[in-house]
């Protein structure tokens, strides 16, 4: 939308999401509140109704620091609902950005599909269980991982525990045998690890500029920022965030730039 000031817009097919940023809440939703006048003249110009039932915001803010003032956002006369959780593209995002709620979703989504190849398991061969393991859980596993997959390591460990449970029905091992050489056996990378896979392979992509334009920039080169002939700067690598929060840490431009050594001879 042209009409849009203080917005960043993302749009997919016929689902559209606005972002706003501001430091003050109170400032936020005037912003907002405004932006949704010129939003809703912009759909009456264009003959074209929203359906304000569907329509729903969530506010991002760290779990320590509640919200000091209740806010509502008026679209069309009628109050948006607010939610503590959104799907976005089927992830879900909370509004503390801790993925509890897409973990939850992902494990009891493995939970039926583990259910499955613990029953067909005595009728096919290993290979088709492989093929089972790489058709109904690891798509799950690895959808939209490097956005959600670097969080708190107790909140992930519920997937690390039922991708082990799925390796040792898939081999009739016991319920606690020891699961690497399981997972060496069957040549499935362990989940920990596939964080870490498509971490690197986003920076090979970025390096070698294989990702969309809107990745343009995403890291700063070292050697854009200083003239100093450092081994970071000589080997190409990228600057390294410096952060204070959970929220920097967990965030693929700091994984990222941690793991900016990979270059094309990987």
């Amino acid at each position: 939308y042209t009409s849009i000031k203080f917005w960043k817009t993302h749009h997919f097919a016929d689902d559209a999401n606005l972002f706003c940023s501001h430091k003050k809440l109170t400032s936020l939703q005037e912003n907002i509140n405004s932006e949704l006048i010129n939003i809703h003249t912009w759909l009456c110009a264009n003959k074209l109704s929203l359906n304000i039932e569907k329509s729903n915001y969530v506010i991002f803010h760290p779990p320590q620091r509640k919200l000091p003032v209740s806010v509502r956002l008026i679209l069309n006369d009628k109050q948006l609902k607010k939610e503590k959780c959104i799907k976005y593209l089927g992830i879900l995002i909370d509004s503390h950005l801790n993925w509890k709620p897409q973990v939850e979703s992902i494990k009891n989504k493995l939970k039926r599909s583990v259910g499955i190849i613990s029953k067909i398991r005595y009728y096919v061969n290993e290979q088709i269980l492989k093929n089972l393991y790489y058709s109904f859980i690891y798509p799950f596993l690895i959808y939209g991982i490097i956005a959600w997959g670097n969080t708190y390591p107790t909140t992930i460990n519920p997937l690390c525990i039922i991708q082990k449970k799925a390796v040792r029905i898939m081999t009739f091992s016991k319920y606690d045998a020891h699961s690497s050489p399981l997972f060496k056996q069957l040549n499935i990378v362990k989940f920990s690890d596939l964080i870490k896979l498509y971490t690197l392979l986003f920076m090979f992509k970025y390096h070698n500029n294989l990702l969309p334009t809107s990745f343009n920039n995403f890291f700063t080169p070292t050697k854009s920022i200083h003239s100093y002939n450092t081994r970071a700067a000589t080997n190409e690598l990228y600057y390294f965030l410096r952060v204070r929060t959970n929220y920097g840490i967990f965030n693929i431009r700091f994984n990222g730039d941690r793991k900016s050594v990979v270059r094309e001879r990987v």
